[in-house]
């Protein structure tokens, strides 16, 4: 299908396009982060302040302030959603049409297995209209307490009873942001690019813009994150491999158009509704912020540490036997992981053992195959004997239960719904904490069935399957989901990738991005800083090196795996795993899990880091974990491999007038951990002039640095 233009779309002038119409939660008593006035709801927190106006038929966004810059962003009110229905008539959330049903609200909430606490406000308003179609829209919208942002999605509904309802197109949102002085940083893939002019739908090489970042020479801005996909598969293997449409939206920031806005892409998405059918449409997440580039990433990390409920963030090392035994036919020797694999791992320090494909008898079952018995006997064997020496049990585990482009359906919620048993299991019977969602499990059944048609397949797998994670979650706090970037295509491209869709509530993904490749390596992690939230970066070549330089770079990411095989000492040095205890047993203490657990927070990323020109692959990388009152602060700094020894640290997270005792802390390869004073300086001077560092001061190119207000 061609693209239909915008103004064909919209309407034939701006000023028609700008002209105003001039469920049921359980209901929490309302905050201050939520106020209703009439028919006007006002979201705020420490950061932002934005307002929804119905009257006369039609709701629009009137308000989106920057509270520290003292602005308000919208020069005009501006539309929050627009559907094209059945390739004709177009409604829109501001053309008098609607009905307001009656609105609910609810507390937003965190859960482990000890405690849970608020983290922001959900508001849901309903509107209903008859004509041209019998539809209804109902918005959520999600504020997030303290220092983060807004986010807006909707569930659209079909109301008529006999007839199915397609959103041909949609514009999901569309903001009347200011066209001035900036610098717009965007994301086609993993690499950030940046303009001074607009930024249109058009892909930037084979990927298309995801997010949209500015800063205006003012030294404020706003930032603009939809939740999506990748690319999305066409068929099932019946097309060519390396044909893949785009994402399910694009982003237009004033490109032959006043505004900023999320489009639908109509090969990618046309979303038919069946009768009295409701489902989740598209979200898009809002920040603002004071500063710069760095700035306004981290808006987007506070926010998404929220919005994806993390918690219990300090990284996990895990086992993975792919490289010594996945594969069809491979073979381990009797009691392999008890003799072997268990014992190393619990010398080293590490957190879990994990299965990875080919260990069932299908990859449609949790039964093991025969040959895995042999080293391993049983899931509740392994289980049981993980659980005695404080391992935690991870597995592979398909969705659909078949290879790339193959096995069940899961756009059909009976599918999903039997997947859902089988884990319900792994997790309750057998102990396991963290699954890994592997191939092309979002390939595109293009037949019309009960349940989807071509257009939405894919769309309703990766609602429904993230819908189904977040529930399992939920419900077990200590399941940890893992989506891989093999997601959305068979894997034949270099540069495959996860979006914001794929992210489960405190889970991971696997990022390849075209940065270094398969190897998922510290630099592709950092590149994700402010895209793809740092809390589910992934990195894939754990190994005992016997160097502090790795091990220190291993804490900057969310998981990392282990995968050389445990019981072959030129992989496995004895002092190497002797060193990745001590590491280990320190990275534990309460003292610093405390830190860790919380918000990653950058220092210098590579070189340029915090320019448009920045050059991931000149280290050294050092960031670090602070306390609430930020009093208390964890710094890393690690070459991870590059030449550079020495950078002047500039601290920007730290009080200006507390003055800091730095303390180096650094374990050396050897294993020895002095402690030697660094001196004393305010968080103004750690700001300005930074934190010496000099990487050469030890046998290998890592460091950590204490620092304790005085």
């Amino acid at each position: 299908m061609p693209p239909l233009s915008r103004r064909l779309f919209l309407g034939t002038a701006s000023a028609a396009f700008l002209a105003a119409g001039t469920g049921t939660a359980a209901a929490a008593a309302v905050s201050d982060s939520i106020r209703r006035r009439a028919r006007q709801w006002t979201f705020e927190n420490d950061s932002l302040k934005a307002t929804v106006t119905y009257e006369r038929g039609g709701i629009q966004l009137t308000q989106l302030r920057n509270k520290r810059a003292g602005r308000d962003y919208l020069s005009a009110p501006s539309l929050l959603f627009a559907h094209e229905l059945d390739g004709g008539d177009t409604v829109r959330a501001d053309d008098e049409g609607w009905r307001l049903g009656a609105t609910s609200t609810e507390v937003i909430t965190v859960r482990t297995q000890q405690k849970s606490w608020r983290v922001g406000e959900r508001v849901r308003i309903p509107l209903r209209r008859t004509t041209p179609r019998h539809f209804a829209v109902t918005l959520v919208f999600e504020i997030y307490d303290g220092d983060a942002g807004l986010r807006y999605c909707t569930l659209v509904r079909n109301e008529d009873p006999s007839s199915d309802l397609t959103l041909t197109r949609s514009t999901i949102l569309d903001l009347c942001l200011p066209d001035e002085p900036h610098t717009l940083h965007y994301v086609p893939n993993m690499k950030w690019f940046s303009t001074r002019g607009s930024l249109s739908t058009e892909p930037v090489g084979k990927s298309w813009p995801k997010k949209a970042l500015t800063v205006y020479d003012t030294g404020d801005g706003w930032s603009m994150s939809p939740e999506l996909n990748w690319k999305t598969q066409r068929g099932n293997g019946n097309y060519s491999n390396d044909y893949m449409l785009p994402p399910f939206a694009g982003i237009n920031a004033w490109h032959e158009q006043e505004t900023v806005s999320v489009d639908t892409h109509p090969e990618s998405l046309q979303l038919t509704l069946f009768p009295g059918e409701e489902f989740e449409y598209l979200a898009v997440n809002l920040t603002v912020f004071k500063g710069d580039v760095v700035d306004g990433k981290m808006a987007d990390e506070l926010h998404f540490r929220k919005r994806f409920k993390y918690h219990s963030t300090t990284t996990l090392f895990h086992q993975n036997d792919w490289d010594y035994r996945g594969g069809p036919g491979h073979e381990l020797p009797p009691g392999y992981y008890y003799d072997v694999v268990i014992p190393q791992s619990k010398r080293a320090g590490l957190d879990m053992v994990m299965l990875d494909d080919y260990w069932n008898t299908t990859r449609d079952t949790i039964e093991p195959s025969d040959s895995m018995k042999k080293s391993i006997t049983s899931l509740a064997t392994l289980s049981k004997s993980l659980k005695d020496v404080n391992l935690g049990f991870g597995v592979w585990f398909s969705l659909t239960g078949g290879g790339h482009l193959q096995g069940r359906d899961l756009a059909d919620p009976a599918q999903l719904a039997h997947k859902r048993r089988q884990i319900e299991s792994l997790i309750n019977d057998y102990g396991v904490t963290q699954h890994m969602i592997d191939l092309t499990e979002y390939w595109q059944n293009e037949q019309t069935t009960a349940y989807s048609h071509a257009g939405d397949n894919v769309y309703r797998k990766a609602v429904l399957t993230r819908t189904m994670l977040n529930d399992l979650v939920t419900k077990n706090p200590q399941y940890l989901p893992k989506l891989t970037s093999e997601l959305d295509i068979a894997p034949t491209q270099g540069d495959r990738n996860n979006g914001l869709l794929h992210i489960a509530y405190n889970g991971w993904n696997t990022s390849n991005g075209g940065i270094t490749g398969e190897d998922l390596s510290l630099r592709t992690a950092l590149t994700a800083f402010g895209h793809l939230p740092m809390n589910s970066t992934y990195m894939n070549g754990g190994k005992m090196t016997g160097r502090m330089e790795d091990y220190y770079s291993y804490m900057a990411v969310r998981a990392v795996k282990f995968p050389e095989d445990p019981g072959d000492a030129t992989k496995w040095p004895d002092a190497a795993v002797e060193l990745m205890g001590v590491f280990n047993a320190w990275r534990r203490r309460p003292e610093i899990t405390a830190l860790t657990d919380g918000q990653f927070l950058p220092v210098y990323l590579g070189q340029g880091w915090d320019t448009a020109q920045g050059d991931s692959s000149k280290g050294p990388y050092v960031w670090m974990w602070a306390d609430a009152p930020r009093r208390t602060a964890l710094l890393i700094a690690t070459a991870a491999g590059t030449a550079q020894t020495t950078v002047d640290a500039k601290v920007r997270w730290l009080k200006d007038r507390t003055t800091y005792a730095v303390t180096d802390i650094t374990i050396d390869d050897d294993g020895t951990q002095a402690q030697a004073a660094k001196g004393e300086f305010t968080g103004r001077q750690l700001r300005a002039e930074g934190l010496p560092v000099d990487l050469s001061e030890n046998t290998s190119k890592g460091k950590a640095f204490w620092l304790e207000a005085i």
